[in-house]
């Protein structure tokens, strides 16, 4: 250490750097801060820099994770250093502060980006503190700049300006070897070959460059979005931004809103809206499942079916949400004082909730300045729900062409959740289909050897051997297993029956006579998965499939009754079985079409009752009822044994996406 902390000078022009450093042993960490340079002054004329540093070195007792409020209440993990200025030529000075990484540490393992904290205080002349660096993550931190800042030009007296870097451990580090969710093992190879939490280090350098070149202030995730789309917006694309009440909503065609797409928590959402603060709403880009809203004639969202799913399933899907998800804001389910699409609610039901729908009208303003709902960014051709009442018996719906219009609670049309997320939070990547903005806090990508079973509902894993590849979702991990969905219709898009045709008792899969080829089971079971499992290499096991007879209320499909909160939490399970394969079933995470729009759908079978016949669900996106004799296509759900992992990615990039699967195996 004591031969890396040293006085070692090089000549910079306008160039001042420093070191933090951290090592992290059994119970102290040390922060170490040097200077390089000729000199503290470095002058041209009448134009300078001057840093000047603060505390040398600073050792902490213990090391351990902390919340923000913790780490502002310590004195010993921040370093103090000064910047003063003087520029009495006719052009500004600008200068950037930035995070790089610093040296390696022979023996000893980086501490993960994710992991690491910090805040940059600007301090004033009377001591006030402002933080315009607040809490981020060190995540990618590789030569990033975290500020810029200005010394005006014609300036007669020194300029000074004083900050303060403190650095922290995330409060959301697990250190442990037994938690199945732990950042690092407490005791080395918990994990084969894994440095125990004590052999690790960060090392950061603190570097702060000035010249003439007007310099771009780091942008935050709104202002980030709104630049990059309005950069693109001319020609045909220039009026797509509507603003009301502050609120700035984003209006036209999927060609001129391109830089919107969001990669979150394994879904893709779309940005709709930006508040005044710069929190953001997002909606899903494709219906998450398809359910009914509610019973007839109860249109109130609050307590609906819809409510519940989207806050008691959907929910707890989302990663870290704690941080990532706004909840102070409110979900208009107003009643609209007429039944015109573009009539704005009033506000005087105002729901809370951690994930919502969209409303009527903030529908209509994602295609108002087009003045055609046929050619909006938001229509996806298959039918969805919005929030809000029609009128007193009818709930608004988004038909397959993109009209909304009212119709009955009990209407099973698709979910796509909203929620609005935190403002200030840092973004990766472009905001284009092939390049979705990815929040900083997100889980991180998988890797080579991560067991499937520790990935996020909904990214993609793809089967692949030599030509033969299949594309799936996840759906959840059940019991170790993860369980997931074909994108593509099995056979083809082939149409089979439900069942045989002898006996009502055919409604329940697996039931009744099974050597009928022209059954989804029998193929499913004898030709289906005999082929995956030889070409796959025996990466499947059985799993639970819940075969309630549902109504409308998506609990009964798998509950016996629906006292209980979630569907994980049912006291009384409804009828099960355990099966190798079978169909998605009313209600499930992606139970709904996948397939780019009704033109490229076709109806296919879910796996529950409905009274005497079965679900299915249309090839415009709504579910129903039918006769399981009817002919229907299928998209198989598979359980994946619980030591199945990430082998490689699928293309350059590695993050689970529907571009960029990850291609797992034993």
């Amino acid at each position: 250490m004591k031969d890396f902390i040293n006085n070692k000078k090089k000549m910079l022009t306008l160039l001042v750097f420093g070191i933090i450093m951290i090592v992290l042993g059994v119970s102290y960490a040390r922060f170490n801060y040097y200077q390089e340079g000729t000199n503290k002054k470095l002058v041209m004329g009448d134009i300078y820099l001057t840093l000047n540093d603060g505390t040398d070195d600073i050792t902490l007792n213990k090391v351990f994770p902390m919340t923000k409020e913790e780490a502002r209440n310590q004195n010993d993990n921040v370093i103090t250093f000064t910047l003063s200025g003087l520029n009495t030529t006719d052009k500004d000075i600008y200068y950037e502060i930035k995070l790089n990484y610093g040296n390696s540490e022979t023996g000893l393992d980086r501490i993960n980006d994710k992991d690491l904290v910090f805040d940059l205080v600007e301090v004033g002349q009377n001591n006030e503190e402002t933080y315009i660096v607040d809490a981020k993550s060190f995540n990618s931190i590789n030569d990033k700049k975290i500020w810029v800042d200005t010394v005006n030009h014609n300036t007669t007296t020194e300029v000074v300006k004083t900050y303060k870097l403190r650095v922290w451990l995330s409060d959301k580090v697990i250190i442990s070897d037994t938690d199945p969710n732990k950042s690092y093992c407490a005791t080395d190879n918990c994990v084969s070959g894994e440095k125990a939490f004590k052999n690790h280090y960060a090392s950061v350098k603190l570097s702060v460059f000035g010249d003439f070149q007007e310099k771009e202030v780091p942008l935050s995730g709104s202002e980030k979005v709104l630049k990059a789309i309005t950069a693109n917006a001319t020609g045909t694309c220039e009026n797509i931004i509507h603003e009301e009440d502050g609120i700035k909503y984003f209006s036209g065609t999927n060609d001129c809103i391109n830089f919107n797409y969001v990669w979150y928590s394994g879904k893709l959402w779309r940005i709709t809206a930006i508040y005044p603060d710069g929190a953001m709403k997002l909606v899903t880009e494709n219906n998450i499942t398809s359910i009914a809203f509610n019973e007839s004639g109860q249109v109130n969202f609050e307590n609906s079916y819809m409510y519940n799913w989207l806050n008691e399933e959907f929910y707890p899907t989302l990663y870290n949400a704690n941080n990532i998800i706004d909840t102070t804001k409110k979900w208009n389910a107003t009643m609209p004082i007429d039944t015109n699409i573009s009539t704005k609610p009033e506000n005087t039901n105002l729901v809370t909730a951690n994930v919502g729908l969209l409303n009527n009208y903030e529908y209509y303003n994602s295609y108002r300045n087009l003045g055609n709902y046929t050619y909006g960014y938001l229509n996806i051709k298959y039918y969805w729900r919005l929030l809000n009442p029609y009128d007193a018996l009818l709930v608004w719906r988004v038909g397959d062409d993109g009209y909304a219009a009212g119709n009955d609670p009990t209407g099973t049309y698709g979910g796509r959740p909203s929620i609005v997320i935190k403002s200030g939070l840092e973004f990766t990547g472009s905001g284009t289909t092939s390049d979705p903005y990815k929040i900083v806090g997100d889980k991180d990508i998988g890797s080579t050897n991560d067991l499937v079973n520790t990935r996020l509902s909904g990214e993609y894993v793809k089967l692949k051997n030599g030509s033969n590849e299949q594309l799936f979702r996840i759906i959840d991990v059940e019991d170790n297993k993860t369980k997931i969905i074909a994108m593509d219709y099995a056979d083809n898009k082939g149409n089979r029956k439900f069942a045989t045709s002898d006996g009502s008792a055919n409604t329940l899969w697996g039931s009744g006579t099974t050597t009928d080829a022209d059954t989804w089971y029998d193929y499913l079971n004898n030709t289906y998965l005999p082929n995956l499992k030889t070409t796959y290499n025996e990466l499947f096991d059985s799993g639970t499939y819940y075969l309630g007879k549902s109504g409308f209320n998506y609990k009964l499909s798998v509950c016996a009754n629906t006292t209980s909160g979630n569907t994980k939490e049912c006291a009384n399970k409804a009828q099960s079985g355990t099966f190798n394969i079978g169909l998605p079933r009313y209600g499930e995470m992606f139970a709904t079409q996948q397939s780019g729009g009704y033109s490229n759908s076709i109806t296919m079978w879910l796996i529950n009752r409905y009274a005497s016949y079965v679900w299915d669900m249309r090839n415009s996106g709504n579910a129903g009822g039918n006769n399981p004799t009817s002919t229907r296509g299928g998209r198989p759900t598979l359980h994946l044994k619980s030591t199945v992992k990430i082998l490689t990615c699928d293309g350059d990039i590695c993050d689970g996406t529907q571009n960029h699967p990850y291609v797992v195996g034993l």
